[in-house]
């Protein structure tokens, strides 16, 4: 795919937009699977992206990501015109027939760029409420004037209380359930502890929810076993059978 453009949008955060010769027909929780480098092997594994958004009138597939290693230090440095070799629509993604539900979108982190296509498709059936969390304002700012272009209702937390709620997005959610806010069904993203405490709450709130687990992935094609989660079904491969799961059928490490 051409790389349109790879600009910086937040402290270390990145937004890359690739161009498809192709007509583009992923769904909001399938990933790509980057190759850093189309001349070299170095780094030799490629890099699974969730995809942040789609714009089918011009071709166009949008990744965010965050600078946190080599990789993608080397990736922030791709520019446009560049053609980057990629593999798409892997994976399996959210469950979009919900209708006329009350819906929650919650997020945390880099593992809030998956919803913001989710949220595009939810928000035209459903009443849609999205909680975006990071560490400061400025790690959300991209991410919250994206989502408030859409048709939902939006909060945010962050850890240093900069921007909305003081404290993480998990705790936030926790106070909405007490306040008694109708919610049919959760869908979510984020750190392993995030996901771990939020299966808790709705479990212990008999609420429907779907999570995309953050995996590392060798193959990316459900091979190489690298990205096993545990279920109560047994092992699943998090590039193959997910990276979207129920949420209480993920068994998370005590």
């Amino acid at each position: 795919m051409l790389v349109k453009d790879n600009e910086k949008v937040g402290p270390g955060i990145y937004k890359m937009a690739l161009e498809s010769e192709e007509k583009i027909k992923a769904n909001p929780g399938q990933f790509i699977h980057l190759k850093i480098k189309n001349d070299s092997y170095d780094p030799l594994l490629r890099r699974p992206f969730s995809i942040f958004d789609i714009n089918k009138k011009e071709n166009l597939l949008t990744i965010v990501y965050k600078v946190c290693g080599r990789g993608t230090k080397l990736m922030s440095e791709i520019k446009s015109g560049e053609d980057v070799d990629i593999l798409e629509n892997l994976g399996n993604g959210f469950n979009l027939k919900n209708k006329n539900k009350n819906i929650v979108l919650i997020g945390g982190g880099m593992g809030i760029a998956p919803l913001y296509f989710l949220a595009k498709k939810l928000s035209e059936n459903n009443n849609l409420r999205v909680l975006l969390g990071a560490q400061n304002k400025e790690e959300l700012l991209f991410l919250k004037n994206k989502f408030s272009k859409l048709d939902l209702k939006l909060d945010n937390a962050t850890i240093d209380g900069s921007l909305g709620f003081k404290g993480n997005v998990v705790d936030y959610l926790k106070s909405l359930i007490k306040d008694k806010q109708e919610i049919d069904y959760i869908y979510s993203c984020g750190p392993t502890a995030m996901l771990k405490e939020l299966k808790k709450i709705v479990v212990n709130n008999d609420i429907q929810a779907e999570a995309s687990l953050e995996e590392r992935m060798g193959c990316g094609v459900g091979v190489c076993l690298s990205c096993t989660v545990r279920t109560i079904n047994g092992n699943r491969r998090a590039c193959k059978e997910g990276p979207v799961f129920p949420l209480k059928e993920v068994i998370f490490d005590e």
